[in-house]
């Protein structure tokens, strides 16, 4: 027990082995140390001095001969109270450069991404993004596939997210196929989504499409549903464009 929370508030297995010996002996020199601990010779003077570091040992010499005696162990709390304010200092730290580190960070992106996300724990990363990027009142564009994966589980994901879109009061224009105009207005009734607004075209695919800011999704419903992430603003208004015409031409 006691090895093992040494072991956590920092201390090397050798300095453990070393000041559990000297708590043991108490006032000591180099040689009864290296006995009581195992720990070879050469090494000691180097693991005291970093336990004198730690505030847990005290140096001392007595007729020209160096002596160690271990500090009380209630220093081990101020030693933690040191790693602490630390560890928050550092915190602190982290936090004022983070808006540099995120300039070169999005500086450094290619002005084009692709990604390849797979099932609905990829579909998951995929649209909290969303949710978390868009605005009140952005648009997020969507061509509806007819799906081939487990539709209750899917239908169940999308409902989901639409719903947290909705919540944001996201507008979403939304693409489907003419068979799936009775369940997709139930679906997505005006009544309920007052912000989403579904037209009907005649196309059948597996895929479905969503674009938003310079993100275009590709989903495709397989055995595995796999989804190809694009960022990119001319990637992004190329499949907007495409979406306006069908739009233009859709039944509501």
């Amino acid at each position: 027990m006691e090895q093992k929370i040494l072991s956590q508030i920092g201390l090397t297995d050798s300095e453990q082995r070393v000041y559990l010996a000297l708590l043991e002996l108490g006032d000591s020199t180099r040689g009864q140390i290296v006995n009581k601990s195992k720990v070879a010779g050469s090494k000691v003077y180097e693991l005291l001095e970093k336990l004198q570091e730690k505030g847990l040992v005290s140096i001392y010499s007595q007729n020209k001969v160096k002596h160690f005696k271990p500090v009380n162990p209630k220093q081990i709390l101020n030693y933690i109270e040191a790693k602490k304010n630390e560890i928050i200092t550092i915190e602190k730290e982290a936090n004022s450069i983070l808006p540099v580190l995120l300039g070169k960070f999005n500086a450094s992106k290619e002005e084009q991404e692709v990604e390849l996300l797979t099932g609905l724990h990829g579909l998951e990363i995929i649209f909290r993004e969303q949710i978390d990027i868009l605005n009140r009142g952005e648009i997020c564009y969507v061509i509806g596939g007819t799906r081939g994966s487990d539709e209750v589980a899917v239908q169940a994901f999308f409902e989901k997210i639409h719903l947290l879109r909705e919540q944001k009061k996201i507008k979403t224009r939304m693409l489907f196929n003419l068979k799936q105009k009775e369940s997709t207005q139930k679906l997505y009734s005006t009544k309920k989504y007052p912000h989403t607004e579904t037209r009907f075209i005649e196309h059948s695919s597996p895929v479905a499409i969503n674009v938003y800011k310079d993100r275009t999704a590709i989903i495709i419903f397989g055995k595995e549903i796999s989804t190809i992430l694009i960022k990119s603003q001319d990637v992004a208004n190329s499949f907007e464009e495409y979406f306006r015409m069908l739009w233009g031409i859709a039944k509501k």
